[in-house]
């Protein structure tokens, strides 16, 4: 092995880079590159949490009408001779008048909720187009 010549400027030199390199890593170009995938990962589980409970809501109107409506015809108008008779009688009937209640409404929603996706695309394109229109 050869010996090591020791010199001072050697350890002037390696301070500076140690220094320098202190100096980069907490720079906030390095905290931007580590925090950017972070704050991307929390925006996309902040809009993904508003998508899911707004369409939770949607679904869950949906779920209601199609299920009101079924138990509707099954519970308040039977296919039966004794069902059309009874009909009359049943209309009247709290379980009949809540599940028509709830097909009612819940229709109303799902047809503003169509009516709110239309508007919300057409807005897209409106605003696609205006930003072509000026370049």
């Amino acid at each position: 092995m050869r010996p090591s010549k020791h010199n001072e400027g050697d350890d002037e030199i390696r301070a500076s880079n140690d220094a320098e390199l202190e100096r980069f890593s907490k720079s906030a170009w390095v905290d931007m590159l580590y925090n950017t995938p972070i704050w991307i990962v929390w925006f996309l589980h902040k809009c993904l949490n508003i998508v899911l409970k707004t369409g939770g809501v949607y679904m869950l109107w949906i779920c209601l009408h199609y299920a009101s409506a079924h138990l509707y015809v099954k519970l308040c108008t039977p296919s039966t001779l004794l069902g059309f008779i009874l009909s009359p009688f049943m209309i009247s009937t709290p379980h009949c008048q809540g599940l028509r209640w709830i097909v009612y409404n819940a229709a109303n929603i799902v047809n503003n909720m169509w009516v709110i996706i239309g508007a919300w695309i057409y807005s897209l394109i409106w605003m696609t187009n205006a930003t072509h229109d000026e370049a």
